[in-house]
């Protein structure tokens, strides 16, 4: 019965994410991304960056602690590429989701966990692919505008 609810729940708020415009849609999932990474990831980040003792280290360290993510470095210190090679979204996971356009919280999430570890306005996020869009794997490009480790 549970199950049901959440199916036809999740269902609605698809469609209502399709109907509504690109802002209105990115306040929403800042929220939720805000709120999904509250609940497990930015703790992880906060860990991990504190710990290390090098750049090069911090991304180790994530790796070891999320497995599912690969880092390639586009300008060193600055601009890095994060691929997930699944989907490590829950409501994607468990089937409720299943539209990319759920792919802004997953956006809005490493935003928050990044800018946890670097400051809030020293980050940007960019989604390059996804894997709801069509694509093999999940790629976002991490752009740090900040002084960090070394």
């Amino acid at each position: 019965m549970k199950e049901r609810f959440f199916k036809f729940w999740f269902e609605g708020f698809e469609r209502s994410l399709q109907n509504i415009d690109d802002e209105s849609r990115k306040d929403i999932l800042k929220e939720c991304g805000k709120s999904c990474s509250d609940s497990y990831t930015k703790q992880i980040y906060l860990d991990e960056y504190n710990a290390s003792q090098s750049f090069d280290d911090f991304l180790s360290r994530l790796k070891k602690r999320f497995p599912e993510i690969g880092f390639k470095v586009i300008k060193s210190n600055e601009i890095i590429e994060l691929t997930y090679n699944y989907c490590a979204c829950d409501l994607v996971k468990s089937k409720y989701v299943e539209t990319p356009l759920l792919c802004e919280c997953s956006r809005q999430s490493l935003l928050y966990n990044w800018g946890s570890a670097f400051g809030r306005d020293k980050v940007t996020v960019q989604l390059q692919q996804s894997i709801l869009g069509g694509s093999s794997s999940c790629k976002f490009l991490i752009n740090l505008l900040s002084e960090h480790l070394q």
